[in-house]
């Protein structure tokens, strides 16, 4: 029965990998069709701006005429039938022409519509792909990770609550370095890319200017460097492995201070010593989360954390002096405080203790306490 098990394991594997390939050809195929979508509804706008200039004198041209007419129909007898013949056809040319130009700039809206509704389509096309290209990619992850064992487990569903608490916290991670990528670095590059083409020509157009184009092009490259080793650091601290959870929080406090210019102070009590590894990064993300909510929603000028030591337990505890808020409907509206409910939920993983106390207009205070498993000794 495990033998067969494996095998359609296995066999959904290369199923789903390969859906995975073509998922990522849609997403790959869309995004250029997007580019090509934003060009051409570009190229659009300034063409019906075009028009509307030439259908505005058009409008002019053509009332003159029909003023011209008016007059000379009101003054037949002092115009010949070739004079009056001439300025009806210059007024019927100036109408025909006035509706043709109408007419396209009705074309050229109605295109654009169409375009519009063409690259919100592609939008959301990209954007499911992406989704679903996390969430297949989190199936295979795991399959590859050992599903059979889970599944001999007498404790099933006790497994299968914990798998999809992984997989949720896994795929909320995922969502939050796409966004980071995104938002930071791609944009940068495409920005250097597009500087880089400017360089180019003002190469042959204008030498001298190069010389300060590729100095800032060369701090705009440092920045993004420095984006990037952010977000590796924010992925795995190196801190972390060689250090510990004091180094590795003490230094993304540094940063987390510099970036929202909000004041952080780190009181240790106890004596500090290494933990699992598992619960280290446990503990490391836990704090990364809190102080996240800190930054979005507490409007707070200060926070105090303090990582506690005791013989059974390590306990963080994240104080802000913010606007504070509600726990009981914080904690029973999940979709809309997702993190609070992650951060509890990931406590619980680890068979820990969470509380939250927080007042209106005066702050609020989270409590997460893990047990003490070592791996070390104490850190002198």
């Amino acid at each position: 029965m495990t033998d067969q098990l494996g095998e359609i394991l296995k066999n959904t594997l290369k199923a789903i990998e390969s859906g995975k390939e073509e998922i990522f050809f849609i997403a790959e195929t869309s995004r250029t069709e997007t580019h090509r979508l934003i060009e051409e509804l570009s190229q659009l706008k300034s063409n019906i701006s075009e028009i509307i200039l030439q259908v505005d004198y058009q409008e002019k041209v053509e009332r003159r005429m029909r003023q011209k007419l008016m007059e000379v129909n009101r003054a037949h007898q002092q115009h010949s039938h070739e004079d009056m013949m001439k300025t009806y056809a210059e007024a019927k040319d100036a109408q025909v022409k006035l509706q043709l130009l109408q007419q396209k700039e009705v074309q050229l809206r109605k295109r654009r519509d169409d375009l519009e509704r063409s690259l919100s389509q592609m939008q959301v096309t990209i954007e499911r792909a992406q989704n679903l290209m996390t969430q297949v990619s989190m199936a295979i992850s795991l399959l590859q990770g050992g599903v059979v064992e889970a599944l001999q487990t007498h404790n099933h569903e006790q497994r299968l609550e914990m798998g999809l608490r992984v997989i949720r916290a896994q795929e909320e991670e995922r969502r939050r370095v796409a966004r980071e990528i995104h938002d930071g670095p791609a944009q940068t590059l495409a920005n250097i890319v597009l500087r880089l083409e400017i360089a180019e020509k003002l190469l042959e157009l204008d030498p001298s200017r190069v010389k300060a184009e590729l100095k800032d092009l060369k701090n705009l490259v440092r920045a993004n460097l420095q984006d990037i080793r952010r977000i590796i650091f924010d992925l795995r601290p190196m801190a972390l492995d060689d250090l510990g959870i004091v180094p590795a929080i003490s230094k993304y406090l540094d940063n987390f201070q510099e970036t929202y210019s909000i004041k952080c102070e780190l009181h240790i009590e106890g004596r500090e010593r290494r933990l699992l590894p598992a619960m280290e990064v446990a503990l490391f993300r836990l704090v990364q989360e809190g102080m996240t909510n800190v930054a979005k929603h507490a409007h707070s000028t200060q926070v105090e954390i303090n990582l506690i030591y005791q013989d059974d337990w390590t306990i963080a505890r994240i104080r802000d002096y913010g606007k504070g808020f509600e726990v009981k409907t914080a904690m029973d509206a999940p979709g809309e405080h997702f993190g609070l409910v992650g951060m509890r939920e990931r406590v619980e993983m680890f068979s820990g203790r969470f509380s939250i106390q927080s007042t209106i207009g005066k702050g609020t205070s989270i409590e997460l306490s893990i047990p003490s498993s070592q791996e070390g000794g104490t850190i002198i």
